[in-house]
């Protein structure tokens, strides 16, 4: 059960809402990700339900900027899986009628002094036990006991920040409390399968070449590839007379053997290490509510779809899909289809000599070829994969929005827990003296530098890395 403290907060901050609903305009600031635009999402419902005044803003992050063309007057802000970690950006202008659900480390300073409900203030850990989108369902549900449907909801914005954790790839601590809620009202269920990217809606072998996390070598992206694993070395049956297959039709005999031969090759093609080969099972969850054949009936294919379009700016398909807009579905699926495109693109060229190693640290520099949107995904699915095991790792890439190099950092597998990455990447641009913007979770954060900084940021980092001690790999 949460903290009877979290619940007293979400109460009061439902309370808050409630009181301004007839007298206020919300405006909701979200971030971009698939957990952002679950939170926006969840939040969105809930005041529609209510008859509320409402608009909605989606940011690639919290700046100055983005502070300053948010009208005040009359107004509630809600700033949703960000806000936390930006304290010091929210002056005096914005502790009034201000909210912030969010699920990143707070800042210290100005912790108190706004309505704030955030895991790591009641000792959960924002990493892996609670999303924004859970966060922003505590709230829900506190405004109106209707809103427990919106746990399918929070359960995508938890698989979209790749807080499956537990064994098998399941969710643990209050978003495990909250699949049980989903459970409970209808709208969910939790069954051990292959965890395949259209495992009920795609061809068997477009399933394994759409399948990113974990990306497999040789296959992920490459349907050819994946075509010939399967007629070759698995040798089941694609097609039921004229009609395409799908992962959730094959026999448990069939499972076992296509997981055997995949597991094969990826311990030996792939290069890949004995618990990426094995995560390839595990929790799936279905959104029962959703209509059979589409990509919203598994929550890791939802968010990405979520993800895909925050990252390619199309942040209000996204939401609108979030709210429960099915008439957008056919173009999110084709951006989902380009943008999972791209990250194989990516992936393929990191694999031709473009990942550097340095000390403890993987790194490479995607300049303009990679979307500074899109590294931050370029930069998780490497750190579950065994190329960049037990070092921190750092991709650039160059944001003409920020004109600026966006740094995405990520900790690799078996790296022990003393490595705070949020904590490490502020000190970092300190110590270069940079008046940049820089912070993050313990396993996951990022920063802007000036281009032409990277060799200087990993130089930093490395030093920084050599001071913790043996918490990461070192080379030599």
């Amino acid at each position: 059960m949460p903290p009877p403290q979290l619940i007293r907060c979400a109460q009061s901050i439902a309370d808050f809402l409630l009181e301004r609903v007839n007298t206020h305009i919300f405006q909701i600031v979200s971030h971009l990700d698939a957990d952002g635009l679950a939170a926006a999402g969840i939040v969105s419902k809930a005041l529609r339900r209510l008859g509320a005044r409402f608009h909605v803003r989606i940011v690639h992050q919290l700046s100055k900027r983005v502070l300053e063309l948010l009208p005040k007057s009359q107004r509630v802000l809600i700033f949703t899986d960000l806000g936390s970690g930006q304290l010091s950006l929210l002056d005096e202008a914005f502790r009034e009628n201000t909210v912030i659900i969010d699920h990143h480390p707070p800042e210290e300073a100005g912790e108190e002094s706004f309505m704030q409900l955030n895991p790591h203030l009641f000792g959960l850990d924002g990493n892996t036990e609670a999303s924004g989108a859970g966060m922003a369902y505590l709230v829900a549900k506190e405004i109106d006991d209707e809103n427990r449907n919106l746990a399918a909801l929070a359960v995508v914005g938890a698989l979209g920040d790749r807080q499956d954790k537990g064994e098998a790839r399941s969710l643990i601590g209050l978003n495990a409390e909250i699949v049980r809620e989903g459970v409970k009202s209808g709208v969910l269920e939790e069954v051990k399968d292959l965890i395949f990217f259209g495992r009920e809606t795609r061809p068997i072998p477009v399933a394994l070449e759409y399948t990113m996390d974990p990306f497999i070598p040789g296959l992920s992206g490459n349907h050819a590839a994946c075509v010939k694993f399967l007629v070759e070395r698995v040798k089941i049956p694609l097609k039921s007379g004229d009609r395409w297959r799908t992962i959730s039709e094959l026999s448990q005999q069939e499972k076992s053997t296509l997981v055997s031969e995949l597991v094969k090759y990826m311990l030996g093609v792939g290069g890949m290490s004995a618990g990426e080969a094995q995560s390839i099972v595990g929790a799936v969850y279905v959104l029962v509510k959703e209509q059979l054949g589409t990509p919203m009936r598994d929550a890791r294919e939802f968010a990405f779809l979520l993800n895909a379009c925050g990252r390619t700016g199309k942040t209000g398909l996204g939401l609108a899909i979030c709210v429960g807009d099915r008439k957008y579905f056919e173009e999110a699926v084709k951006v989902a289809g380009e943008y999972r495109a791209k990250l194989a693109e990516y992936m393929n060229w990191l694999g031709d000599g473009n990942m550097n190693v340095k000390g403890s640290v993987c790194w490479f520099n995607g300049g303009r070829y990679i979307n500074d949107k899109m590294v931050g995904t370029v930069t998780s699915i490497l750190s579950s994969s065994s190329l960049c095991k037990g070092k921190v790792i750092v991709g650039f890439a160059y944001s003409e929005e920020e004109a600026a190099v966006k740094v995405s950092a990520r900790l690799g597998a078996e790296v022990k827990k003393e490595v705070n990455l949020g904590e490490l990447i502020r000190r970092v641009v300190s110590k270069m003296g940079l008046n940049f913007v820089a912070g993050g979770h313990d396993l996951a954060a990022g920063a802007y530098i000036p281009a032409g900084k990277e060799n200087e940021f990993i130089e930093h980092l490395n030093i920084e890395l050599s001071e913790i001690g043996e918490a990461v790999d070192h080379d030599g």
